[in-house]
């Protein structure tokens, strides 16, 4: 457990508790996704680019052109963002505006847009094919997106959720919002939580989830994996990537917390908190300001010593996070 911290945004100070520990475990099993062109296997995953940590995304949109990112992404070497147009409807917030992935060579079949159609740098695709909808999803899934190949090889894909787009993304729209994306210096994605020198053996930090709590109210979180594993070849992230050994995952005390608490069973105590062992499947760890579930198969005194390092912030309070890892 650690101590206090504090960090400045938007000009206000804010001093988090963060002598508070959650944590709890999921193994996610699901089959590797791959993208493959007809007849032709998948090309083995580039390495992630050397400047970018594995909680840091370089993908980004142009403010300026009326997008906000609600949820950061980083899943081994690609990089998505989920971002809500200021152009889109009466909400002050805006609306659901797209999703924007960056995919280093070797992780996207290319061909398909060798049939599409060419407007300046960018190619448009009315069937763009990801080999399902979310994680997990084994049938492929189709929707228009608009590709561009930047300089370093990195191809920059937008297209839309259209569960969500409910038919109000349109071309027009999707050339706009691929204008505004772009590749820029690595920046750091926050989470309500720091994670400690003891990490699982073996294992590497490869997935980070950080949403705007203000729209997005999935839970924040990080995964571990061999450092090889492939990344979610799926359209949307509303679930964990396949193939993760350790998941920890963040969530705030509200009423639907005070409801699963009473449901779970094997309490116990870490670090002097309530918490809650399920063997082989999850430890929970409640603090004062913020839920923890470590999801893994992994041993006991394992996620004891990942969760005894944690330093953990404020789930409610997005100006407080800060980077996973230092």
């Amino acid at each position: 457990m650690r101590g206090t911290h504090t960090r400045r945004r938007r000009g206000v100070a804010t001093t988090v508790i963060v002598a508070l520990l959650v944590a709890g475990v999921l193994v996610v099993s699901v089959g590797v996704l791959r993208m493959r062109g007809p007849g032709e296997a998948t090309a083995a995953p580039a390495a992630a680019d050397p400047g970018r940590r594995p909680w840091q995304v370089t993908l980004d949109v142009d403010q300026t052109a009326g997008y906000v990112v609600t949820a950061g992404v980083t899943d081994g070497a690609r990089q998505t963002l989920t971002v809500q147009s200021l152009g889109l409807g009466d909400d002050p917030d805006g609306t659901y505006g797209g999703e924007v992935t960056a995919f280093p060579p070797g992780t996207l079949d290319e061909r398909q847009f060798s049939t599409a159609e060419q407007v300046n740098d960018s190619w448009y695709l009315a069937g763009f094919t990801f080999a399902g909808h979310a994680t997990g999803d084994a049938e492929p899934w189709q929707g228009p997106a608009v590709g561009r190949r930047d300089p370093s090889g990195i191809w920059i894909v937008v297209y839309a959720d259209t569960d969500r787009a409910d038919g109000k993304i349109g071309r027009p729209d999707l050339f706009r919002l691929a204008a505004a994306a772009r590749l820029g210096p690595p920046r750091d994605l926050r989470l309500p939580l720091r994670l400690g020198r003891t990490l699982p053996k073996g294992l590497e930090l490869t997935y980070v989830r950080s949403p705007d709590q203000r729209i997005d109210r999935r839970q924040a979180a990080v995964g571990f994996s061999a450092p090889a594993r492939r990344p979610s070849a799926a359209a949307v992230y509303t679930g964990l990537p396949p193939e993760l050994d350790v998941a920890v995952l963040t969530g705030a005390r509200d009423a639907a917390w005070t409801r699963t608490r009473g449901t779970l069973t094997g309490q116990t105590r870490i670090a002097g908190l309530p918490a809650w062992y399920e063997p082989g499947t999850r430890l929970i760890v409640e603090a004062e300001r913020c839920v923890v579930t470590v999801r893994s198969a992994l041993p006991r005194a394992d996620l004891t010593g990942l969760v005894e390092n944690l330093t953990i912030g404020d789930c409610a309070d997005p100006d407080s996070w800060i980077p996973p890892l230092s």
